[in-house]
């Protein structure tokens, strides 16, 4: 009876493992991107994901200090923090985009460090959620109170000095307490990039991505063959469990393939394989079709047509399938799911300098909201504090109140909202996501002047004080802008509403019988702004 109970309970727990992973896949849209440092085009390696759910979730911009030998410091591991793990007595300084208090009040969920990076130029992100097949589900289930994205990436990046050590972290606490969900996550230094596929409860994969290739992919598994890469870290029953269960499929050379074993294209969802797709379209155009496959399994690995640079990869995330019969902005269809869309709550590019001091070798660039309309403001893993507005953490008590006068996140939330679909993009939104790329391009070169002349410095306290200021000047100029831009889309559109849409006389203040034509909004203001580069003390 006692078996017959327990063995109902996990039955039970299975299928609301399902459920969960059914659900998620219709509003989980998160898309990720690598770039070997060797096919970059300033050497650097560039690690990128956005933040996708149909939400206003609000998050911005945290630096959490070194701790010395504090030992008995608990982290959470589950949701919610029912269970804990105890970290290292010492851990390190790293940059976060966590949720803001008045979002994990309103959505009862963990922060989600979501990006991090510390003071040895170790990078982290995840929670670009994936879906397994049954088979591999049923054999090893999820866990309930196991590890979550919410809590995995600032728990990893506090206590590892390399990117193999924080993949050994990551892995070893799925082996201590399983995880409660699937994943993809990509951990980053200054000499290697791994890439983290996360199946069922105890089974993962992690791979040492090639330097000379890109990746680029949405919420689907994509890594196929062990053997096609340098070095590998996975569970020990990877390949015994699917073997011992009968789910195993063998491929080359009579290999497991991991895709087809625990996922397969049976499963793949056009929401997520499409955008997929788009991303080999728009970096290797001569490789890969102008057209959608749902059928074609599209590499993890690949090499771009030409060097990628930082402007490539911010672009990728605005991407709403421009030039494309999937275009919702010039078909008008709501059936297709863009990449540059008005459900992400961040974005982030991480840019990894191999040959810089690694306490200042990383930069995030962060859009808190929809990049598709906002912008990326720098921060790196050197600065000591954040700015007034993206360092700004709305309190509990103001849940549920959408404020664009103190927080950058509903600035570019409210933006997006407004500019975005068919009858508002030419108008509002090109003319907006024009000024942000003049701007970015500005702070882009500017950002790569100040670390140039900061490597110089030999007091590191004065170079961390200089790169800070810098950062912190571009994230106060873009929440202004961001404000007026908001005050003037609202203004403009307000202006020239007009119900029945047609023209009216100018002398005789009568309706005509055609359509009104309202020109693109101009933006009045000057991006050169942002050009100005301060000398190193």
């Amino acid at each position: 009876m006692m078996e017959a109970k327990h063995l109902s309970k996990r039955l039970i727990f299975m299928a609301l493992c399902v459920l969960l992973v059914c659900s998620m896949q219709a509003c989980s849209a998160c898309t990720a991107v690598y770039v070997g440092q060797d096919v970059s085009a300033d050497g650097s390696i560039i690690v990128a994901r956005s933040n996708d759910y149909p939400e206003v979730w609000g998050n911005h911009i945290t630096v959490t200090p070194r701790v010395e030998n504090e030992p008995g410091r608990l982290m959470d591991v589950s949701e919610g923090g029912k269970v804990k793990t105890e970290i290292p007595a010492t851990t390190y300084k790293y940059t976060a985009t966590p949720y803001m208090n008045s979002t994990t009040a309103y959505n009862n969920c963990s922060i989600d460090a979501a990006t991090c990076t510390n003071e040895y130029g170790v990078a982290m992100t995840m929670s670009v959620t994936a879906y397994s097949n049954n088979a591999s589900l049923e054999a090893d289930p999820l866990i309930e109170d196991g590890l979550t994205e919410d809590a995995a990436v600032d728990l990893v990046v506090c206590q590892s000095k390399t990117a193999r050590e924080a993949v050994e972290v990551l892995c070893g606490i799925i082996d201590k307490y399983g995880s409660s969900e699937s994943n993809v996550a990509i951990i980053a230094d200054q000499n290697e990039t791994w890439y983290v596929e996360i199946y069922t409860g105890h089974q993962y994969a992690a791979v040492k991505l090639p330097t000379d290739k890109v990746s680029v992919f949405g919420n689907e598994y994509s890594l196929e063959y062990l053997s096609d890469y340098e070095d590998n870290i996975t569970s020990k029953e990877l390949i015994s469990l699917a073997e011992k269960n009968g789910f195993a499929v063998h491929g080359r050379n009579d290999e497991v393939n991991l895709l087809d074993t625990y996922s397969g294209m049976q499963i793949t969802k056009d929401t997520s394989h499409m955008r997929t797709w788009m991303g080999h379209q728009i970096l290797a155009p001569s490789n890969f079709s102008t057209d959608y496959n749902h059928n074609a399994k599209y590499p993890l690995c690949f090499a771009p047509d030409k060097k990628v640079s930082l402007e490539d990869v911010s672009q990728i995330y605005r991407n709403r399938y421009e030039g494309t019969k999937y275009s919702p902005d010039e078909t008008g269809r709501i059936d297709k799911r863009v990449i540059g869309t008005d459900t992400t709550l961040s974005a982030h590019i991480m840019q990894i300098y191999p040959n810089l001091p690694s306490e200042m070798s990383c930069v995030s660039w962060i859009s808190c909201g929809p990049p598709v309309y906002g912008v990326f403001v720098p921060m790196s893993n050197d600065c000591i504090n954040v700015s007034d507005a993206y360092g700004a953490n709305q309190p509990v008590k103001d849940k549920e109140v959408f404020d664009a006068d103190k927080y950058p996140y509903y600035v570019f939330k409210d933006i997006c909202t407004r500019c975005v679909g068919p009858d508002n993009y030419k108008i509002y939104g090109k003319p907006v996501q024009s000024y942000w790329h003049d701007a970015e391009g500005k702070m882009f070169a500017g950002m790569s002047k100040v670390i140039s002349q900061a490597a110089k410095m030999n007091d590191s306290s004065a170079r961390a004080n200089y790169i800070t200021s810098y950062c912190n000047d571009m994230q106060t100029k873009a929440f202004e802008d961001g404000k007026e831009i908001l005050n003037d889309v609202e203004w403009t559109q307000s202006k020239n509403s007009n119900t029945l849409k047609l023209e009216i006389d100018s002398n005789t203040h009568q309706l005509t019988n055609k359509e009104k034509v309202i020109p693109p909004m101009e933006i009045g203001l000057n991006a050169s702004k942002y050009e100005s580069v301060p000398a190193a003390p």
